[in-house]
């Protein structure tokens, strides 16, 4: 009697050995390193000098005004990008001096009291016959002066949020820049390993504040949390780009002033836009209006040594045939009517032929210094 109670005793122990090892143990292994992110084992064969020459040749000569393929347009950029590339800094002075010219972000992208004196009038970007008196209590809520050194910023990521981004890895190599430019509020937190954490600067169009957040009135809680990612980062609105885009913007202040965070409402200035329509307009680009993503990398050009786009591929497939959402976090697809995405891509291409900046696709190499 005494052996069968010590074998039973004995199965018990060595049952809970084997739950404790199989349950408690595992749950305590060292958690995968955050950005040890799993990376294809997928071969990109270079092409060959003369097909790197034809592909640069043929993008080089699209014209902004005329209308081309974009399966071809997307297949002929996907091989262009395993060409090597180098930067040209006479190119990036060109086109630095251009936009300097034209429109100075570093004085002109955002409203500030020093552009925007006390009792002047803001006529509205796309509404020229409306305008806004600048109150006191506005422009108490502008910046005394703008936010950019005269010194460029040494190295900048524009990071749009295209769904190239998933399983891109890129989230380590895009907080590596100094700067880091976002669109439209995204997500970060679990998606860091593609799309990193870092932001200077993160726009929000009025829409999503009205749709998503019933125009502050009563999910304010909600949109305090969801700003909480974005730690001191510039939350750029279009205040006066359409009258009805005014009372949000500055809501958006009051509401991060009452939750006690850091990042501040600024708004893009009405003049620096119309100046920028004009210049691209003058390059043979026909829209109805640019897209945010337009708007700052042409500041970026202007504020930055070195710039790197990430997340920007206007397609529904990638070079692969696989397909895609327009964003990385959602299925909401492209508005081709108010922005024309691939002529703007056709745009980025074109810039990163000639060095001025660099269009990345793809994953990101495990290691890669932005120095």
């Amino acid at each position: 009697m005494r052996l069968v109670q010590l074998l039973v005793w004995v199965l018990v122990v060595c049952g809970v050995a084997i739950v404790y090892y199989t349950v408690f143990r595992k749950a305590r292994l060292p958690r995968q390193e955050e950005g040890a992110c799993k990376r294809s084992e997928e071969v990109r064969t270079k092409p060959s000098k003369f097909a790197c020459a034809r592909l640069t040749k043929v993008l080089t000569a699209q014209s902004l005004n005329k209308k081309f393929d974009e399966e071809t347009l997307m297949r002929e950029v996907a091989a262009l990008l395993r060409c090597p590339r180098h930067e040209d800094k006479t190119r990036i002075n060109y086109y630095r001096s251009a936009l300097k010219r034209c429109c100075n972000a570093s004085d002109w992208l955002i409203v500030t009291q020093e552009n925007a004196p006390l009792g002047q009038n803001i006529v509205y970007e796309t509404q020229k016959n409306k305008k806004v008196n600048v109150t006191e209590e506005m422009f108490n809520l502008f910046p005394k002066t703008p936010p950019f050194s005269s010194k460029p910023l040494k190295s900048c990521a524009v990071v749009g949020n295209g769904d190239i981004l998933s399983g891109s890895c890129c989230g380590r190599e895009i907080d590596q820049n100094d700067f880091v430019i976002r669109f439209n509020v995204p997500p970060l937190l679990n998606y860091t390993d593609d799309a990193g954490r870092k932001a200077h600067i993160v726009t929000l169009n009025p829409s999503i504040v009205i749709q998503r957040f019933q125009n502050l009135n009563t999910r304010r809680k909600a949109f305090g949390d969801m700003m909480q990612s974005y730690g001191d980062a510039l939350i750029l609105m279009p205040a006066f780009s359409f009258t009805v885009n005014t009372e949000v913007s500055f809501k958006v202040q009051y509401t991060l002033d009452d939750f006690g965070l850091a990042s501040k409402m600024v708004s893009f200035h009405p003049v620096y836009l119309q100046n920028l329509a004009e210049h691209w307009k003058a390059k043979g680009l026909k829209v109805h209006r640019l897209s945010s993503g337009l708007m700052l990398v042409s500041a970026a050009l202007e504020l930055c040594d070195t710039i790197t786009l990430y997340g920007f591929w206007p397609f529904s497939t990638d070079w692969k045939g696989r397909k895609l959402s327009y964003h990385y976090y959602d299925q909401i697809m492209p508005n081709k009517v108010v922005h024309s995405m691939p002529v703007e891509f056709l745009i980025y291409s074109q810039m990163h032929i000639d060095g001025a900046l660099q269009l990345h696709v793809g994953q990101c190499p495990e290691k890669r210094s932005h120095s």
